[in-house]
């Protein structure tokens, strides 16, 4: 199988999956022997699965991770729990939190994120993920921890916020913005420009990714594949990734691939650089020594194209990319990983946006005097069915604290409960995210219901005891 990572795919990797695997073998306790055989004094003829993870498919290889996740936990909370033990006993002099803790505040959300996180220690990643917002009551028991990794994905990836002035107290400029945004596709890349000074941005990304691996919660990081190609390095980067980033500029570069014109190099007049902007600046990069010189033409425009994917996928972000590898490392840097493709493990990051409204509709529960033919539960459905996708979308949000849904969809997540609040017209709909509850009042029409429900999803952040 290594021999052909670095070579182009004929066949998905998904045609070999067995499924039927996950049935007939203790995938677990395989894991458990893959991760010890190399302690052991045992024939090494002796194999494990593990050794072919190619035949597990993505729920399998998520489920491993997911198990050596809950092992690193366990062992982390019971390391802190004999820690403190002594410490009762006098051998040491200062407790240790069990739980990785995190006290933001949702106006400086990104700088409270950093200032704790670089306090603590690597194994202290391993500890469950704890998150409270300043002089709110809720009780984090998983949805204040998916709103506060949408709320930092949104502060970091989005200008508007003028997160980078407010983090290295600089005017802002979007010339050196950290992360740049290929319009065409809505993904995000590094920027070529680097500075010391926001390396700690790329490590916090890079734990922010990891940590949402790590505790199951899906995040959107609109990152392309080859970001998780790097991350693995286990497949070669080549043409087809500038696809994920900028369709206009593949598509460029494939037709000087298929131009087979002896004029090519008057025709096009491509030279060995590039044009990039620094500080408002249009600057010409040479992708080789003497490039800005030297002509394309049919013998080097191979060359050519090698050369500009390896600067944008590679040499231009270099120390970034290491800084959010070395952020992701902090939490991630173990043997489940390397069961993983580059689109498995994306697909577990950022989850689907393939929706089933309908799906999601019979997935949903109903408690109290509520039920499926129930006149408001009706009327909702309706209004819900009659909701443009942004607007479905928000309210997902709104009662789960992540507009996206699980890889494997609805069934991997707790459903919708639906439960009656009040009876008038003034309250509105109110959501428990923790358990994707909805408290929904008794309205007199459907157009009542129509109006606070779109006025609720409207103003969805913020998390208090209801």
């Amino acid at each position: 199988v290594s021999c052909n990572m670095a070579k182009p795919e004929l066949v998905r990797h998904d045609a070999f999956y067995m499924k039927e695997l996950n049935d007939m073998i203790d995938i677990k306790r395989d894991y458990d022997f893959w991760q010890t055989r190399r302690y052991l004094t045992i024939d090494k003829k002796i194999v494990s699965f593990c050794d072919y993870a190619f035949l597990f498919d993505l729920k399998a290889k998520i489920l491993l991770l997911q198990y050596h996740g809950q092992l690193e936990m366990q062992e982390a909370i019971r390391n802190a729990f004999m820690h403190n033990f002594q410490t009762m006993m006098g051998a040491r002099v200062e407790t240790v939190n069990p739980l990785l803790m995190l006290h933001v505040h949702r106006n400086t959300i990104v700088k409270d994120t950093i200032a704790q996180l670089d306090k603590y220690k690597d194994d202290d990643f391993k500890k469950p993920l704890q998150v409270y917002f300043h002089n709110e009551e809720g009780l984090d028991a998983g949805g204040i921890r998916k709103e506060f990794f949408l709320l930092l994905t949104k502060e970091i990836l989005n200008p508007q916020y003028g997160m980078f002035s407010k983090l290295i107290e600089k005017t802002y400029n979007n010339n050196k913005f950290f992360l740049a945004v290929y319009e065409e596709t809505g993904t995000i890349w590094f920027n070529d420009f680097y500075d010391e000074e926001v390396e700690p941005m790329y490590k916090l990304i890079g734990t922010l990714c990891a940590l949402a691996v790590y505790n199951i919660t899906i995040i959107d990081l609109p990152f392309p594949l080859v970001l998780y190609k790097k991350l693995l390095n286990k497949i070669k980067i080549d043409l087809d990734d500038m696809k994920s980033l900028s369709p206009t500029i593949h598509h460029s570069l494939k037709s000087l691939l298929h131009y087979k014109e002896d004029d090519l190099e008057t025709t096009l007049c491509y030279a060995f650089d590039i044009e990039r902007e620094f500080y408002g600046e249009r600057r010409r990069i040479e992708l080789k020594t003497g490039g800005s010189s030297i002509m394309v033409n049919q013998k080097n425009k191979q060359e050519f194209i090698d050369l500009y994917i390896d600067y944008v996928f590679n040499k231009s972000c270099e120390k970034q990319f290491q800084a959010f590898a070395s952020g992701f490392r902090r939490v991630i840097n173990s043997k489940p990983l390397e069961l993983f493709y580059p689109d498995e493990l994306m697909s577990f990051v950022i989850g689907n946006t393939n929706y089933d409204w309908n799906e999601f509709q019979k997935k949903t529960e109903y408690k109290g005097e509520y039920h499926a033919n129930h006149p408001v539960i009706q009327w909702f459905w309706q209004v819900f069915h009659k909701l443009v996708e942004n607007e479905k979308k928000k309210f997902l949000l709104f009662l789960t604290g992540s507009d996206r849904v699980p890889v494997f969809g609805w069934s991997q997540t707790l459903p919708m409960t639906i439960q009656r609040s009040h009876t008038d017209d003034i309250h509105l709909p109110v959501s428990h995210t923790c358990f994707n509850i909805l408290d929904l009042p008794s309205y007199s029409s459907k157009e009542i219901l129509k109006t606070k429900l779109l006025e609720a999803i409207q103003h969805n952040q913020g998390f208090n005891l209801v």
